[in-house]
């Protein structure tokens, strides 16, 4: 299996590259560099091999944990076939002293073996550092791509890795952000209903199946200019969770999984271990940050620490530093969170009477940051911002952006952008599962401006930053419809709002 590379966390001078070994044994005894060129320097840096953390379907102390009739079962199991064993070995390398809003080509050497195909795709990429400040117009602007909600199955041309690729030189983005459900651990359902997580089958099969749909996603190469890979290979990357990174309604039942979701301790054990997965392949931290000035991002995981009881979506202390960070803008702050804080959200007997028994159930086993005790701390804290403040999330599968004062009489805005699906799901009769448009709710915010974003299209969106003459910051975003089957063209982008920021 491959090595492969993945830009992640980048500043004015800095980058941290993310390198995998897929099923590699003996990554230890490698020779492993990491090559970068750019701004008229080339470098090299030499993994370290005492830097690898690995990730593994199965250790032998595994069956200490399992109840009696699963510590049964592996036995039984265990005198037919061997366990299955798969293995993820990686590090974060960090490369500094880099000039600024310069591009790189990095590319990875293993042993200084030659590769050709779809391996070469995956050990080379391109990162560009950030501007160490906002741009005006003069220059081209920082640019933010936001996606959410990738099923790899239902894009075996690599659509969106082509969207991306084709995407002109002037509206590529310096950063992307893909705010959740990169993956679908719980899809097909029948999948995960069927197979049990421990001792059934195979030991470690659960894990391996898991484990399999990253792979499957981070290493989909289709050709020269197609592939999710493509997507993930070209420039920053910085990633949040949400429910699909686990299964639906995680950590709550979401009806989804069955047998290995049905009790808490069942469903304990699923969300550890996807935990794991996406700490290894895509954050390690809930709370990120970055500053182009005046301009600050903030990404915010409201999935990965979230409670069974309704408390909490983000640790106590993570909402926290999230405050102080509004508190201290000095400019227009964007908040990256994995669902939109524009949604409405009832007690149960509200919802009841609201909606009906059916739509309250659905909404139960599908909860949003409304059903949250900390939604009016977080919502608190955006309303005490001295500055214009923008969301970017997604999981919805529609595509909304809308906009309102953030405080009366102010120069502040409030602006939500929702980007979602990058590509759906499909449903039982084939048909891709699109959600409901639903207008943004104005009960904690005055919202004046709501439009819907590609009507039922796969897609993604960009957001561009300017700053103007007069000290504000110009925005700009664009939707970008992913291709549909038998489209003969890429389809182009369009400019669908445009607001000034203080």
């Amino acid at each position: 299996m491959p090595f492969l590379l993945v830009p992640h966390q980048v500043s004015d001078t800095a980058a941290t590259i993310w390198v995998g070994a897929l099923d590699e044994e003996g990554v230890r005894q490698r020779s492993v560099r990491l090559e970068f060129e750019g701004g008229g320097e080339r470098r090299e840096v030499e993994l370290d091999a005492s830097g690898w953390e690995t990730w593994e379907s199965f250790q032998a102390e595994d069956p200490k944990s399992y109840p009696v009739l699963d510590r049964l079962l592996h036995l039984a199991s265990v005198l037919k076939s061997p366990p299955l064993r798969r293995t993820l070995d990686y590090q974060r390398v960090e490369i500094k002293s880099l000039r600024s809003r310069t591009s790189y080509a990095l590319k990875l050497r293993v042993d200084d073996q030659r590769v050709i195909g779809a391996e070469r795709h995956l050990r080379e990429g391109r990162v560009t550092t950030l501007p160490a400040e906002l741009p005006t117009a003069a220059d081209k602007p920082l640019t933010l791509l936001v996606g959410s909600c990738f099923y790899g199955p239902e894009d075996p041309g690599g659509m969106v890795g082509g969207a991306y690729r084709y995407m002109p030189e002037d509206q590529r983005p310096d950063v992307k952000i893909l705010c959740g459900d990169q993956v679908y651990l719980d899809n097909p359902w029948r999948e995960t209903t069927l197979k049990w997580y421990r001792a059934n089958q195979k030991p470690g099969l659960f894990r391996a199946m898991l484990f399999e749909k990253y792979v499957a996603n981070w290493t989909q190469v289709g050709g020269e200019d197609a592939g999710f890979q493509q997507l993930l290979a070209e420039g920053a990357n910085y990633f949040c969770s949400d429910d699909h990174e686990f299964w639906n309604n995680a950590p709550n039942f979401g009806g989804v999984g069955l047998l290995n979701s049905l009790t808490s301790g069942q469903r304990k054990w699923w969300f550890e271990e996807a935990s794991r997965l996406f700490r290894a392949f895509q954050s390690p931290s809930p709370l990120l940050r970055f500053e182009v000035p005046p301009l600050s991002v903030c990404i915010a995981d409201t999935r990965i620490n979230r409670d069974t009881k309704g408390l909490r979506f983000m640790r106590d202390e993570d909402l926290e530093s999230l405050g102080r960070w509004i508190e201290g803008l000095e400019g227009p702050g964007i908040l990256v969170v994995g669902q939109p804080v524009l949604v409405e959200g009832d007690g149960v007997a509200k919802s009841l009477l609201k909606k009906g028994l059916k739509n309250a159930l659905l909404s139960y086993i599908d909860r949003d940051l409304p059903h949250y005790a900390q939604y009016k701390d977080l919502v608190g804290h955006i309303k005490s911002s001295d500055h214009s403040v923008v969301i970017l999330t997604g999981d919805v599968h529609f595509g909304r952006v809308a906009c309102g004062e953030l405080k009366p009489g102010s120069e502040t805005t409030f602006v939500e952008i929702i980007s979602s699906p990058r590509h759906a799901v499909l449903g039982d009769k084939d048909e891709p599962l699109f959600g409901s448009y639903k207008n943004a709710p104005t009960n904690h915010f005055p919202i004046t401006e709501d439009q819907e974003v590609l009507r039922r299209r796969n897609h993604f969106i960009t957001v561009g930053f300017l700053l103007g003459k007069d000290g504000r910051v110009n925005m700009e975003v664009r939707a970008w419809p992913i291709p549909r089957p038998g489209e003969a063209d890429w389809p182009g982008c369009d400019v669908v709002f445009e607001k000034v920021l203080s």
